[in-house]
């Protein structure tokens, strides 16, 4: 079993590589909900080694809410041209970014050997791809000029805490989903129509297109 919670975090590490490369709107909310689904599969995954039960019902909130819920909100909210148009600029060029990306990666993953940690259910290069994520996370948030791209990169960090308090203390993993979904649900809901309004502003969710609102 934990060979298969290995697995899933590293995949949950890909599909926030994936978000870092995905070049157009629809490509990022898919990795999102990949790795949404993925992280909802890991915490299953630690009920069937533990038999916790509160692990089984945040999986099943991830997938439910993360993974198929918030996705289909944000696809709502950007359907149409946005949904498919391909991101032609960035902040930081895709070479440069996937170079800091796989470097940021490796910063967590040492950070993580550093940190006073003792395993209970996950080991310790988890909780170093953990960290990782988020670091990705926020990091395509600074990288990208699209808003439903910032906005799926802070969504992919979330995402991050999540797996890092699976790691550090899985007992509090629900209390911790139920704070960070009620967060997470109020900012997608007013980012989701600040992005529909910006978009029939100014005809594009490209952030850098606001400088034209200035007076």
């Amino acid at each position: 079993m934990a060979l298969a919670e290995a697995v899933l975090a590293t995949l949950i590490l890909i599909a926030t590589f994936g978000l870092l490369i995905a070049r157009q709107v629809r490509g990022a909310i898919n990795c999102y909900a990949a790795q949404s689904i993925l992280l909802g599969g890991l915490a299953i995954a630690m009920f069937a080694g533990s038999r916790l039960p509160h692990l089984l019902a945040l999986g099943l909130l991830t997938i439910g809410i993360k993974g198929i819920a918030i996705p289909a909100v944000v696809r709502f909210q950007v359907r149409g041209s946005t949904y498919q148009r391909r991101e032609i600029a960035y902040y930081v060029g895709f070479p440069t970014a996937l170079l800091l990306g796989a470097g940021l990666s490796l910063v967590g993953l040492v950070a993580a050997s550093r940190l006073p940690f003792h395993p209970y259910l996950l080991s310790e290069p988890v909780l170093g791809l953990a960290i990782a994520v988020i670091l990705l996370g926020l990091f395509t948030t600074m990288a990208r000029r699209d808003a439903v791209l910032q906005l799926a990169g802070l969504l992919a960090a979330e995402n991050g805490v999540l797996l890092v308090g699976l790691v550090v203390s899985p007992e509090l993993g629900l209390l911790i989903e139920f704070a960070l979904v009620l967060d997470v649900v109020i900012g997608v809901a007013v980012m989701g129509f600040l992005i529909a309004r910006m978009h029939e502003t100014v005809a594009s969710t490209d952030t850098s297109e606001l400088t034209r609102l200035r007076g």
